[in-house]
């Protein structure tokens, strides 16, 4: 930098004061500043510049020619500042900014915390907004804007340009401990046509898993129940109330058994899903944090 731009950057504010008021007074007034001071540093700047850029006419002031040639390039100056300031605030607007992502019950107790806190390692001023539900729900609201991503069983719709699988997870048949499936290795699910059912409610991933599964088998069978909740289907089967097709539970209690199921088809893609429209930059660090370090988050 020459060194008269050097040192004419501080007195910058004063110059366009003037330009623009045409008068020290007023300058001053706008500037906050004592009148001898805009005086003072008009003159410094004249001299720095080795020519007057301002002149008396009686009571006001003009630019000069000079003047005239400098101060728009001043104004320019100013104005590229600011843009640099709001785009600065802008990004660091974004780095603290928040992810709001809606996720399917199941997937709350270890999923959604540990991405989460692997994330905030990075970027401890981002804030969440976080909201359970349905897979239907979970879309939903991903497809209206109210979440930036969300967490689901994903189906043949979620591709890579709009999806990330973290984990596939085989299904199992859950039949009461005196069941008589209960010692079976394995079933197919023809032989559950004519068995109860405890199923997750309309609009669950796993109700339109188990709908998928039920078809290919050509059976349609009885709905005892419906829950909203996987643990609260797993009891109703633990009470003797009918039998229902589930993600294994490790640890499960003795009032259940899990029975693998034959058919190949019988698993869940469990993944990220984001949408097509443009995502805030921190929700696209989440997502690149997602692919690139989530799978060795998920314990399975």
């Amino acid at each position: 930098m020459r060194d008269e731009a050097q040192a004419l950057l501080p007195l910058i504010p004063t110059i366009l004061a003037v330009a623009d008021t045409e008068h020290i007074t007023e300058a001053s007034h706008v500037l906050g500043v004592p009148q001898p001071t805009v005086s003072r540093q008009m003159a410094r700047a004249s001299a720095i510049l080795g020519v007057d850029i301002v002149e008396r006419h009686g009571r006001g002031i003009s630019l000069t020619t000079a003047g005239r040639i400098l101060v728009p390039y001043l104004e320019r100056a100013v104005v590229d500042l600011e843009a640099g300031l709001d785009a600065m605030s802008e990004h660091d607007a974004r780095a603290r900014g928040r992810i709001s992502i809606s996720f399917q019950n199941t997937l709350g107790e270890d999923i959604v915390p540990a991405l989460i806190k692997k994330f905030r390692m990075d970027h401890p001023a981002v804030t969440f907004v976080l909201d359970q539900g349905a897979r239907a729900r979970c879309l939903d609201r991903l497809d209206d804007g109210s979440a930036d991503v969300a967490f689901v069983a994903l189906s043949t719709e979620h591709t890579e340009d709009n999806s990330f699988q973290l984990y596939e997870e085989r299904l199992v048949l859950v039949v009461p401990a005196d069941h008589r499936l209960a010692r079976r290795r394995s079933v197919n699910l023809t032989d559950t046509a004519d068995e109860n059912y405890v199923a997750m409610g309309h609009g669950f991933g796993m109700r339109s898993i188990c709908e998928d599964l039920w078809a290919e088998a050509g059976i349609a069978p009885d709905i005892a129940f419906e829950g909203q909740d996987i643990h609260t289907v797993r009891g109703l089967v633990g009470a003797g109330l009918g039998i229902s097709i589930l993600p294994r539970l490790r640890g499960h209690g003795p009032e259940t058994v899990e029975v693998r199921i034959d058919d190949l088809s019988a698993r869940r893609r469990i993944g990220m899903v984001w949408p097509a429209r443009q995502l805030a930059r921190q929700v696209q660090a989440f997502r690149t944090m997602v692919i690139r370090s989530g799978r060795s988050l998920v314990v399975r």
